[in-house]
């Protein structure tokens, strides 16, 4: 078969591909190494390592709350019975000192801020009202609230509240109250707190009183909005203050020195922990921390204020417990937006970073992280480069499987050991490079199919090209040597056919002809050679292997047989005379692949057993049979019943062989056919055992139409006035093709 030299070889095509490959790979890996060292802009990248953390966070909630810890709530229940907030500080002063007195609390972290005085309100109120109704001048001038709360606050452990503001509008004054005492931390060096511009604090006389504060901003909400990290300290002229959840691990402690933990990774020196009175709290170079989170909105116990104010808890529901006061109701409510909910009460999360730093559950993000990041992106990215140009696309999904739950397995386990590794770089490297070189393998596949279709598609069966591209081997146009069955076959007096027959419906008639014989080779796994006139030229074995190419060479001749049977009977109905065909099959080794000159190649066999297959064809005419095949092929089709025909010598080859006929498979024929098949076998051991009076014997009990039987009875009477010399071998030499 013809094959076009321009076209570049499956060979040359896939080395072209795996660099193609290759170097698309090593793209990606430098991609992603830049994105996450920073070198290149990826945003996408950072809001899909904070959409992994928070699935990492939704599904390692701990449903059990600690009961010593607690959230006194400002609810709307509260605002209905006591009335709307702001309340009388003196209310405030009350609901404390029931807590401390009545329900033995042990520690409180205000949630909220008193920045402004209430007693300049009331004043100017009592002052309005006696000047406009000079009856009323008898009324006491109101109690001062400020002191009232700073009297309760300096008799009971309580920490207060307030804001610091990363930045300052012109409009905003440059501080208002008082901060409370910094805290005690033993800087080594200047460390990379946040700075802010301006604070919001409580007004001196209850800051005073107090047992501390700590502030309850965040200047570190990541740019999607969502509470994942808290700063623990802030820096304000030079001193350091607390979180509002560490001034209360301050106060619970005593007040200890904080002691800043330096740690080194990838070359870098920076921040990895704070350790408070024993207490370890994992925060990054900026001082923030983490939120442990313990479960969504409640997951904590809540107490209505109300509840405390008018009596109706078990007076040791809160005995020891340490409390913040903060709000629910709506339009007070600290709303946040968090990975365990988009409305989460800021008071929930001030309470869960206290837990967490009191049960040390605070997960770690050390300096050394971005280098592991960097070096298991890079190893990943290399393994996978090498690696994946080799594999096919099923093998290749199995191996990204794998490795996507290595990846993701190892993350949870050092989840679970406390560590915040980073997985969204190694996932999108991982979907990244298996999409490429599925998509590469794809084209490659596609590109190879479309290159073997071209060549092979008009010749061979379409399921042996798909074969041929999923199996991957090598289809030997270089030319080789291989064991394979060739097949002639030859259409007998289509000359004089072909006569009665107008020249305008030759074509047809051919297309006719050949279609069907073409397709009963190529069902059974045939390769066309080329089409000479009526004749044609097929093999099998080439271009893909086939251990059973003999096997399917005698089926696709008797297909062919059958199709022939087809044709003439629709030629019948047509009028037309009925063909009979010679077909001729020998197996052996031959040389295979692209073979012809600069200008014209085909992909063919060429051998000494080519033409020992072309003289099987033309035996076929001579002993009156439809179907010959050599010794060679018989042999490797043992599950053939054969009659041997002769030992014969063909013309231009001097080493004698037995030509036979197929009969059928085995399992397929009748008793009568076997008797018949031994029969002739025993006639034609008597005839070359010279014993030519049995052979005529057995030959004329069978079938007188057999042309081969006649055929040897010929031989005999011959014999008979002409007697073989002694040693005579019973080989019939043929001089003509």
């Amino acid at each position: 078969m013809t094959i076009v030299l321009s076209k570049q070889h499956p060979s040359t095509l896939g080395r072209y591909w795996r660099w193609l490959q290759f170097i698309g790979g090593v793209l990606i890996t430098v991609l992603l190494l830049a994105g996450k060292g920073g070198w290149v802009p990826l945003p996408i990248l950072e809001r899909l390592e904070w959409q992994a953390y928070d699935l990492k966070v939704r599904g390692t909630l701990i449903e059990q709350a600690d009961p010593s810890l607690a959230i006194i709530d400002i609810d709307e229940r509260s605002l209905y019975e006591i009335g709307q907030w702001p309340w009388p500080r003196a209310t405030v002063a009350e609901l404390v000192n029931i807590l401390f007195t009545e329900y033995d609390a042990g520690l409180l972290g205000v949630d909220v801020v008193f920045a402004e005085p209430e007693t300049t309100l009331w004043q100017q109120y009592w002052e309005d009202v006696t000047r406009d109704y000079p009856q009323l001048t008898n009324i006491p001038p109101p109690i001062d609230g400020d002191e009232r709360l700073a009297s309760t606050l300096s008799a009971h452990p309580v920490v207060l509240g307030y804001y610091f503001q990363a930045y300052r509008h012109p409009s905003d004054p440059p501080a208002l109250g008082q901060l409370p005492v910094p805290a005690i931390v033993a800087e080594p060096q200047p460390l990379a707190f946040p700075e802010p511009e301006r604070y919001t604090a409580n007004l001196p006389v209850l800051q005073n009183n107090a047992l501390g504060a700590g502030f309850f901003d965040n200047p570190r909400v990541d740019e999607d909005g969502v509470f994942r990290r808290v700063p623990m300290l802030q820096r304000w002229e030079g001193e350091l203050y607390p979180s509002l959840p560490m001034a209360m691990l301050l106060a619970l402690l005593g007040q200890p020195v904080i002691k800043p933990i330096i740690g080194e990774g990838a070359g870098v020196t920076q921040l990895e922990a704070l350790d408070v009175g024993g207490f370890k709290i994992p925060v990054d170079a900026g001082g923030a921390a983490l939120v442990p989170w313990y479960g969504p909105r409640g997951h904590f116990d809540y107490f209505s204020a109300a509840d405390i104010l008018k009596g109706r808890l078990d007076p040791g529901a809160l005995a020891g417990k340490t409390l913040i006061l903060g709000a629910s109701a709506p339009g007070l409510m600290d709303l946040r937006s968090t990975p365990v909910g988009g409305i989460y009460p800021g008071p929930e999360i001030n309470l869960s970073l206290l837990a967490g730093m009191l049960h040390q559950r605070i997960h770690a993000q050390p300096p050394w992280v971005l280098g592991f990041e960097l070096v298991s992106l890079l190893a990943l990215g290399v393994f996978m480069v090498l690696l994946y140009p080799r594999l096919n696309a099923p093998l290749l999904l199995v191996v990204s499987g794998g490795l996507l739950f290595t990846a993701v397995g190892g993350n949870l386990w050092a989840w679970y050991q406390g560590l915040a590794l980073p997985i969204a770089g190694l996932l999108v490297l991982l979907v990244l490079q298996m999409l490429w070189h599925l998509a590469m393998n794809f084209l490659r596949e596609t590109q190879q199919k479309r290159w073997v279709a071209e060549r092979f598609g008009q010749y061979i069966p379409r399921q042996l090209v798909e074969n041929m591209v999923v199996s991957g081997e090598s289809f030997g146009l270089e030319g080789e040597e291989r064991e394979l069955t060739v097949l002639f076959s030859d259409i007998r007096g289509f000359t004089a056919f072909s006569e009665s027959i107008p020249p305008s419906e030759l074509t047809e008639i051919m297309n006719r002809l050949l279609t069907p014989l073409t397709g009963a080779i190529h069902q059974h796994h045939g390769t066309i050679d080329k089409y000479m006139g009526d004749a044609i030229m097929a093999f099998w074995g080439a271009p893909l292997h086939d251990e059973q190419h003999a096997d399917h060479a005698l089926e696709g001749a008797f297909a062919m047989l059958d199709a022939l049977d087809g044709i003439n009977n629709e030629f019948a109905a047509e009028g037309k005379p009925a063909l009979t065909m010679g077909v001729g099959l020998n197996t052996g080794s031959m040389s295979v692949g692209n073979m012809g000159s600069s200008f014209r190649m085909a992909y063919t066999v060429m051998g000494d057993n080519v033409n020992l297959g072309s003289r099987m064809e033309g035996l076929t005419k001579k002993y009156g049979v439809s179907l010959i095949v050599s010794e060679t092929t018989a042999k490797q089709a043992p599950k053939w019943c054969y009659r041997r025909l002769d030992k014969v010598r063909v013309k231009g080859r001097s080493i004698p062989l037995w030509i036979l006929e197929p009969l059928g498979r085995w399992e397929t024929l009748s008793e009568e056919q076997y008797q018949w098949h031994a029969a002739f076998e025993q006639a034609l051991e008597h005839y070359h055992a010279a014993d030519f009076a049995s052979a005529e014997r057995a030959f004329r009990a069978l079938d007188p139409q057999d042309q081969p039987t006649q055929m040897y009875l010929a031989r005999i009477e011959h014999f008979k006035s002409a007697p073989p010399q002694e040693g005579w071998d019973g080989i019939w030499t043929h001089t003509t093709k």
